[in-house]
């Protein structure tokens, strides 16, 4: 099956569900997972673990690492208190 005859097989309510609902999907967790990698304050277990629940579980996943994770300033703030024990 070709690329056009796979989105003309599409129907009108299979791009409506894809607009509204998968491609912000998409956006939520590809903006968490680079959110994610960022952060300074986190060692390689705690991203790992995040990474898996916003990879397993997208939407639930997302929506719990930006409520949980701490304000920027307070992640700065761990980052150096964790160099500075080292």
């Amino acid at each position: 099956m070709s690329l056009s005859s796979l989105v003309l097989a599409f129907s009108a309510a299979q791009w409506l569900l894809l607009l509204v609902f998968i491609i912000p999907v998409l956006l939520l967790s590809g903006y968490a997972v680079v959110s994610l990698i960022g952060r300074p304050d986190l060692g390689v277990g705690g991203k790992l673990l995040w990474l898996i629940l916003i990879l397993v579980v997208p939407i639930i996943g997302a929506v719990l690492y930006f409520m949980l994770r701490p304000a920027p300033q307070e992640q700065n703030r761990r980052a150096q208190a964790h160099h500075g024990k080292h």
